[in-house]
């Protein structure tokens, strides 16, 4: 009897810690497992000045969403070179960077942007297949891709057709530097401000850098302005200044005085109020303008101080630091940036994209996208940061309010010589 209760015993005994076994083994397979922590990738790209710069970089962030957390940040145009140094320089950069593509040398030089060749090259090219060759080809050194283009990008300008009309003009769609000042004269004349070229976000420098890149390519000098071979007292350099003030003397720019100053609000406001018949816009995003006008418009090429058409610019683009710290995620993401689906929005918006496998339907963009071939991407200016600091952000006051071509032409050579120097 005593040995059939202890296996009874023993039975229950056991039973009881199967159960319990049983429950614990439930309570843990019910247990939530955080998820893993999605990693973090900064997208130094939403261009608030564009219509497309929320809606892109929304559905940027949506559509990696479950891959990634992408964190769009907006583009300081007027720090951008110092945004993207520091950040590199402090070993933490961004993930991805706005930058225009022709002027990526300043970085490759310096060893802070990482080659996107084989990445555009896995697969059979698959990547490279998707963009327009020509403009990819901008951001190409040395045989290797270091920046994506994004938008096609460079001066054009809007014009006031209604306001020719008046004045009784025609207008042009190309024109030489006489016939752009006769036609200047008349709508002066006829108390018309003729032209309005804002000098924030980097515009001020237009009408002397297109002339310079003008002057040259008749003189069959682009390589050697882009290498840093010219001398900036070469007589080039001093008509294109004197062709630029010429227009600031003359009383051609809006409003007169305070030209030197004037921002894209205040020109895009004149424009649309008929104040101005003529406004110098960039070629991203000009259909934006274009419909807010409450009058005909037409966009026309920049005027040609030489003998040939050449106009500065290039592309608006993305590239990836060197010391960035998961490069394939920051590929990954830049990958679904570049992505059809996402690029619709830029030409649902107005903008010429880099890539050919998108549908474009607006005249207006196919219009532009032919003008680029003029562009030319590389500027006398680029072969420092000093140099190109100085005539992109400087150089337009000291013409006109300070100690003029002189002046300009002694800080640019001073500069040129320093950087082929180094």
């Amino acid at each position: 009897m005593r040995k059939r209760t202890g296996l009874v015993f023993t039975f229950l005994f056991v039973c009881v810690c199967l159960f319990f076994t049983a429950c614990q083994r439930k309570d843990r397979s019910t247990e939530t497992v955080p998820p893993a922590e999605k990693p973090t990738i900064k997208f130094y790209g939403k261009i608030v000045e564009y219509s497309s710069g929320e809606p892109i970089t929304a559905a940027l962030t949506e559509a990696l969403k479950d891959k990634y957390k992408v964190e769009c940040l907006q583009v300081d145009w007027g720090n951008l070179d110092q945004v993207i140094r520091t950040g590199i320089a402090s070993g933490q950069p961004c993930d991805i960077y706005n930058y225009w593509p022709q002027y990526m040398n300043l970085y490759v030089r310096e060893g802070m942007a990482l080659d996107l060749t084989p990445y555009l090259d896995a697969n059979n090219g698959e990547w490279r297949k998707t963009f327009n060759a020509n403009l990819l080809k901008i951001a190409e050194f040395e045989g290797k891709v270091y920046n994506i283009p994004i938008t096609s990008n460079f001066p054009t300008i809007l014009v006031n057709v209604d306001l020719f009309k008046q004045a009784g003009i025609e207008v042009p769609q190309k024109w030489t530097w006489d016939e752009f000042l006769s036609i200047c004269k008349s709508l002066k004349d006829k108390g018309i401000f003729p032209f309005a070229n804002p000098t924030d976000n980097q515009k001020q420098h237009w009408f002397f850098s297109s002339g310079v890149l003008s002057l040259g390519k008749g003189r069959g000098l682009l390589e050697d302005l882009a290498a840093g071979k010219v001398p900036c007292t070469d007589p080039l350099f001093r008509e294109a200044l004197d062709k630029t003030r010429d227009l600031y003397d003359k009383g051609y720019m809006y409003p007169g005085e305070g030209a030197v100053s004037l921002t894209t609000d205040e020109s895009r406001a004149a424009f649309s109020q008929g104040k101005v018949a003529l406004s110098a816009e960039v070629a991203a995003g000009i259909v934006s303008v274009i419909d807010s006008a409450p009058f005909e418009t037409m966009v026309v090429e920049w005027p040609s101080m030489g003998s040939e058409s050449v106009t500065l610019g290039g592309c608006d683009g993305l590239f990836i630091p060197s010391n960035v710290a998961d490069p394939e995620a920051a590929v990954a993401v830049l990958k679904e940036y570049t992505s059809a689906r996402i690029q619709q929005i830029n030409i649902d918006n107005g903008f010429a994209v880099a890539i050919d496998t998108v549908n474009i339907q607006d005249e207006t963009i196919k219009s532009i996208m032919a003008a680029s071939s003029n562009v030319y991407p590389y500027e006398f200016y680029s072969i420092s940061p000093e140099l190109n600091d100085y005539v992109i952000s400087q150089l337009l006051a000291e013409l006109i309010l300070g100690g003029g071509a002189e002046a300009c032409i002694r800080q640019m050579e001073t500069l040129r010589q320093s950087a082929i120097a180094k």
